[in-house]
């Protein structure tokens, strides 16, 4: 079970990843695709419902040519 810090960090990272795939104006469909996995899960990491893998975080900064460390490096807890 999840304790309400993790579930805001889940939700500060969702944000942060949704951020910047818009910035790189990626839908959400095709990204879910370009890495390997269906839109819903994708949906779900952005939202802050599901934690992700590392893999997957490396494959999404692949895809949108950046480090790793750039989808962890956001203001935790969000203040926004």
């Amino acid at each position: 079970m999840k304790n309400q810090v993790h579930i805001d960090f889940l939700v500060a990272f969702g944000k942060h990843l949704k951020k910047v795939r818009k910035q790189h104006n990626i839908s959400r469909v095709q990204l879910a695709y370009e890495i390997g996995t269906h839109e819903k899960q994708l949906r779900l990491i952005e939202k802050g419902e599901i934690n992700t893998g590392i893999l997957s975080i490396h494959k999404i900064a692949t895809v949108l040519d950046l480090e790793p460390k750039a989808l962890l490096d956001f203001r935790y807890p969000d203040t926004t």
